[in-house]
């Protein structure tokens, strides 16, 4: 049985602190935010924090852009020594940030920081950067490769991403209300997050354990290990894409990474409770790193995705079951996963009454 004491934080045994980054954090934007008073002509339309941001052209149009790449998940490639993948994930990150704001991926440069310039790893990074953009029908605009050995020993994958959007359609959840359902689309996996904890739960604390451990065969993944955490990142461009075609009255749209069902909380509406319930099914490889990690229930909700890669909310039930009928169309599982209420103060909370966890300052705690 999973140990559901939340502390000590397996992930911070791991080597990230999830407090230490919001600090961090903290200290840049102080720096940051008054940047915006220097070019006033095209002003930034929305607050640091969603998933992406929009700058004003003018003429009611606006360019949005991102910026997010692979972490740790590059060290199972490298282990694999399969590097096809990868790029898809860099991509997926960074497309999938961009439609949560309203707006349609048009092109993304990359950046890949090096110890190393093997050609065959070089080629297969092209390859999965190529099948991504594909994906999300965008172009690969340009990019750079820094040699910089004396940093960093293997690789490291980064992207930045450019969408269109008019101004008028801007969404940061501004629009959500009592009663709307929150409707999950199914991830591939683990995705691009929690790769650091997924991989010593998994494979072993060091690197001699991991690089035998990767190849290993498990019976409730019917793959290798390794296998599954490679799984590319679902995109999920084409569908979201097709519900701004038709109209659909789409209150949010949520990019569910690092912090899990907690990325709920970005959205600019306060005063709300998101309860998920029903909880879907968990994925396989979920339930193998809780029993081998022994980690709890409010740790696996902030740190992995559990099955849920986006979420978004819609005002009606006609309104969901058009969704589900999009999602089923383009070969991912849809499901209500939950609904919002008001709160009475101005806060944001998540709830997963079946877990008995609930949000208190960025994290999920036992109710």
């Amino acid at each position: 049985m999973p140990n559901n004491n939340p502390t000590p934080s397996k992930y911070e045994e791991s080597g990230v602190s999830q407090t230490g980054a919001e600090t961090a954090l903290d200290h840049i934007l102080k720096h940051i935010l008054p940047t915006r008073q220097f070019n006033t002509e095209f002003p930034v339309k929305a607050d640091i924090g969603y998933f992406a941001n929009v700058i004003d052209l003018g003429n009611g149009t606006g360019v949005a852009l991102c910026t997010d790449g692979v972490g740790t998940k590059m060290r199972v490639a490298e282990m694999m020594h399969q590097y096809d993948t990868i790029g898809i994930d860099c991509v997926a990150m960074n497309v999938n940030d961009l439609i949560c704001i309203g707006a349609k991926p048009v092109s993304m440069v990359d950046y890949i920081a090096c110890s190393h310039l093997e050609p065959q790893v070089f080629d297969q990074l092209g390859q999965g950067l190529a099948e991504g953009a594909r994906q999300a029908g965008i172009s690969i605009s340009g990019g750079e490769i820094s040699q910089i050995r004396e940093i960093i020993c293997g690789i490291d994958l980064i992207g930045a991403a450019l969408g269109h959007i008019q101004l008028d359609r801007i969404n940061t959840g501004q629009n959500i209300a009592e009663g709307n359902l929150i409707l999950g689309i199914a991830s591939s996996g683990v995705h691009s997050n929690g790769l650091t904890l997924a991989r010593r739960v998994l494979l072993g604390e060091t690197e001699d354990e991991q690089k035998e451990n990767v190849h290993k065969y498990e019976e409730s993944l019917e793959r290798t290990l390794g296998a599954e955490l490679l799984e590319p990142t679902y995109i999920y461009v084409p569908a979201v894409l097709e519900m701004f075609d038709t109209g659909l009255d789409l209150r949010a749209l949520v990019h569910i990474t690092g912090g899990g069902l907690l990325n709920l909380l970005r959205v600019q509406k306060k005063g709300i409770r998101f309860v998920i319930d029903p909880l879907p099914d968990i994925p396989p490889v979920f339930s193998l790193i809780q029993q081998r990690g022994e980690i709890s229930d409010a740790e696996m909700y902030e740190v992995f995705n559990m099955g849920v890669g986006f979420c978004v909310i819609v005002e009606h039930a006609n309104d969901a079951e058009a969704v589900q009928k999009i999602c089923k169309r383009h070969g991912i599982s849809c499901h209500g996963i939950g609904y919002v209420e008001t709160t009475g103060d101005d806060g944001k909370e998540v709830v997963i009454p079946s877990k008995k966890l609930k949000s208190e300052g960025g994290h999920f705690t036992p109710m």
